[in-house]
């Protein structure tokens, strides 16, 4: 899956947003934390109805101000996907480009409805980016 937002900032800052754990709790909430290191932590923990499910995975690549990319599971996956964020400049700003691979892990069946949800949530939390970006902007 290939996602991408336009922020009004520039790639530096956006950067920043996506890296720094006091800006990801304001755009993707503060129950995400990342440790913005080559082989650190990302964890992410959430409500599925009645049940509490954490996602959590490795920065797999850190390559400031460009290029995240993170193992991404739930705990209760087979194994782990892969997300990768990718910052470049833009007209307005800069872009941030989100790709999710890797679904082959999961059974067939299972696979189309975990992408789709896994799609809204993205496009979900890129929204916040682009408000919170767009916020910092404005001051």
């Amino acid at each position: 899956m290939r996602l991408s937002v336009d922020l009004p900032v520039p790639a530096e800052i956006a950067w920043s947003l996506i890296t720094d754990n006091a800006h990801i709790a304001r755009w993707w909430g503060a129950y995400a934390t990342l440790e913005p290191v080559l082989g650190g932590s990302f964890r992410e923990t959430w409500s599925n109805g009645s049940r509490e499910v954490v996602t959590s995975g490795r920065v797999l690549a850190f390559e400031p101000p460009a290029r995240l990319l993170l193992s991404w599971a739930d705990d209760d996956w087979p194994g782990a996907t892969t997300v990768a964020f990718a910052v470049s400049e833009a007209p307005a700003g800069a872009r941030v480009g989100l790709v999710h691979d890797g679904w082959q892990v999961h059974p067939a069946g299972r696979r189309a409805p975990l992408m789709a949800d896994h799609a809204a949530g993205w496009r979900h939390h890129l929204d916040n980016l682009a408000a919170h970006a767009a916020g910092l902007a404005a001051t």
